[in-house]
């Protein structure tokens, strides 16, 4: 798709000092945000939580910025009280984005709803911190809201950091078959299933655009005047749960949830929550909890409160523990003995004082146009690899992680390293 008419118009009044007070809500700093900037009639906002991830975020931000290149644009980051120092780091980093710095972990819903607060952005795009987009990605989609009047939300074909598709980017509201489905593992049974694997949308063809019901939270755009209708996040929801809820009441107010199959976009998932941990466990089901009692009633209401409870009580402890299996096994895999570098000779030398101690490890530098690289990638399938990001396109290193589907990737920024495993 080509590259949308510009949809912002400059106005003629100019400010020096855009000035932000935050003192009136619980939980911020009681702080002044002054960001000198002549008012442009933003064309996209772009809101970001973050809590723990100022690797991951950077890595995000930078993604973002190309991608908004040539689009109005504002990106704000509420920090939900880190403690790794996110702040101070990225602000240096970053000085066009406007940082909001909560006094505690409010949430990922409100924290949400305080970005679009102070937004202005004639769309909406809630994007989690640990992810990266590819060049063109919020020019196409922008573009179906031009093409597609009925959309209400917009989410994309989402793959983690080895390349595997992310099941919840299309997903099914959470109906009693559905739930008894998904929370008893049938579904994983029949993963093309229409019945047993409503709640995944198992039928459905990732690489199709088409409307779904539900989308994902990590990545959710929205214009402005179906939020203005349906209203935002419910705040009631800790984490989790208020994507699908927010979907629900977008498809109760006669739009479309649409699911866009490409470009794609990374989603490390999780970087922000332990997900083996007992807290992620409660947070997701108490998150169907709240659903269920908010939009069903009678039978159903019950029936579903109970298979949430049930899950709760049989299916959380089997997947902590699961969970935790696999995190031990990914410890105490064997060192290689080879390594991949894909990125220019520059590069490659600033990288290397950076990676741990490979005394008996040689390294192969792959520049990122070789046609070779795909295939090398998945006949060495258990080498580290390590892609500069800052010689490639955000859209080739997707490509890249997308067809290898290489289990141990790293993403060097010029700065930072983050891991896709």
């Amino acid at each position: 798709m080509s590259t949308p008419e510009p949809l912002f118009i400059l106005t003629v009044k100019v400010s020096f000092s855009h000035i932000f007070n935050f003192s009136d809500y619980p939980g911020l700093n009681s702080a002044i945000f002054v960001r000198s900037s002549c008012f442009l009639k933003m064309t996209l906002s772009i809101i970001i939580v973050s809590y723990n991830v100022k690797y991951f975020l950077e890595h995000c931000l930078l993604s973002v910025q190309r991608a908004a290149k040539d689009i109005a644009t504002e990106i704000i980051v509420v920090d939900n009280c880190s403690t790794d120092g996110s702040l101070e780091y990225l602000r240096p980093l970053f000085p066009q984005v406007l940082f909001i710095a909560n006094k505690e972990n409010a949430g990922f819903g409100r924290a949400c709803n305080q970005g679009l607060h102070h937004s202005t952005g004639r769309f909406v795009l809630f994007l989690n911190p640990d992810t990266l987009v590819p060049e063109d990605c919020f020019s196409q989609c922008l573009q179906v809201f031009e093409q597609h009047k009925k959309v209400g939300a917009l989410g994309i074909r989402m793959i983690n950091g080895q390349g595997v598709f992310l099941k919840e980017s299309k997903r099914g509201f959470p109906s009693f078959s559905a739930a008894f489905f998904k929370l008893s593992g049938i579904h994983r049974l029949f993963p093309g299933s229409r019945f047993f694997n409503r709640y995944y949308m198992g039928h459905l063809d990732a690489q199709k655009d088409q409307v779904i019901e539900a989308l994902a939270g990590a990545f959710m755009l929205l214009p402005r005047s179906v939020l203005e209708k349906t209203g935002s996040f419910d705040e009631s929801f800790f984490m989790y749960g208020e994507d699908i809820d927010l979907s629900y009441r977008v498809y109760k107010a006669g739009y479309e949830n649409y699911y866009l199959s490409a470009p794609v976009i990374i989603h490390f998932k999780g970087e922000s929550t332990a997900k083996s941990s007992l807290g992620y466990i409660r947070n997701f089901y108490g998150a169907m909890s709240i659903f269920v009692n908010k939009h069903y009633r009678g039978f159903k209401q019950l029936g579903l409160r109970l298979l949430v409870h049930a899950g709760i009580g049989v299916h959380a402890p089997f997947k902590y523990m699961a969970d935790l299996l696999r995190a031990r096994q990914q410890k105490t895999a064997r060192p290689e003995s080879t390594g991949i570098i894909i990125g220019t000779r520059a590069s490659a030398n600033a990288l290397i004082p950076l990676l741990p101690e490979r005394k008996d490890t040689s390294l192969t530098l792959l520049a990122p146009g070789d046609p070779r690289l795909v295939a090398l990638l998945r006949e060495q399938a258990s080498a580290p690899v390590y892609i500069c990001e800052q010689d490639l396109s955000f859209g080739e290193l997707i490509r890249i992680v997308d067809q290898s589907r290489h289990s141990r990737l790293h993403f060097y920024s010029g700065n930072s390293i983050i891991s896709g495993s």
